[in-house]
């Protein structure tokens, strides 16, 4: 099944891309004895129901903590996740250092990769492009899914992306700065840390899931003293008992994460 979730705002004034509007939101000053429209458009995936409804008296399924985060690992461009999607929350207390939020970014390998592809080199892959995934970046670090949660591995840089298909089935292709080995198809990705040997994935804790699709469409601050770009903050359900999804509507997850998974029912997905 694939969808496409469109949106569209306007501004008047320009039809420059979307980060020069959100830089011209911020810096532009003037008097309009009138009104303006601010309008922008873009693709950014679709949107789908994963929660499972449940008849039940004195339970809770969406459990919210107190306070939300800031997000550690937005997007670096238009993009979206999607309800369901699992969270890493640190309220921050240990340290003092503020609530924080990391999303665990997945790829499903959309075709095999060995040493090499005919005359393409394995630093080439391809991921699955269907409306419902996480979009990939030129900058992104990513990885092969460890054995463990908090196992470490080979991480890489994205050097470029190109949107394609693969016999008929539209794709994403990946260059990648070096090979993260043989993969196969259906093999999960996630986001790194940072690139080199022996390194974490970005979210080593899943603690949390999105309540519903977040659409990120501004360029993000690339560091707290860039005040050019976006900060995001967002307000995570906690995982618990009461919580059961999909799976099969869920983002991508790694073996790791599926076998956390405690529902005694097929196809459902709670941890």
């Amino acid at each position: 099944m694939k969808a496409t979730h469109k949106y569209k705002k306007t501004n008047n004034l320009t039809k420059n891309k979307m980060a020069n509007f959100f830089q011209e939101k911020m810096a532009n000053g003037g008097v309009l004895l009138g009104s303006a429209r601010l309008q922008a458009r873009g693709s950014i995936g679709g949107h789908r129901y994963v929660f499972v409804k449940m008849q039940r008296s004195g339970k809770d399924a969406l459990v919210f903590p107190t306070v939300g985060g800031k997000l550690l690992n937005p997007f670096k461009g238009a993009a979206k996740i999607y309800a369901g999607d699992l969270i890493e929350y640190n309220p921050g207390i240990d340290a003092d250092a503020g609530a924080t939020v990391k999303i665990l970014k997945t790829y499903e390998v959309a075709k095999a990769v060995t040493a090499a592809i005919d005359s393409d080199p394995a630093t080439t892959v391809l991921i699955v492009r269907n409306g419902y995934r996480h979009i990939p970046f030129v900058g992104d670090v990513i990885m092969a899914a460890p054995s463990a949660l908090d196992g470490k591995g080979t991480a890489v840089k994205v050097v470029s992306v190109e949107k394609t298909s693969d016999s008929g089935v539209d794709v994403w292709k990946l260059t990648l700065s070096a090979t993260l080995g043989a993969l196969s198809k259906g093999d999960v990705l996630v986001e790194g840390s940072e690139a080199g040997s022996s390194k974490a994935p970005m979210v080593t804790n899943p603690n949390c899931y999105a309540p519903c699709d977040y659409d990120f469409i501004y360029s993000p601050a690339s560091s707290d003293d860039d005040f050019d770009g976006a900060e995001y903050m967002m307000t995570p359900c906690i995982a618990n008992g009461d919580t059961y999804l999909y799976e099969n509507r869920m983002s991508p997850l790694p073996t790791t994460i599926k076998a956390l998974n405690k529902s005694k029912i097929s196809g459902w997905f709670n941890f």
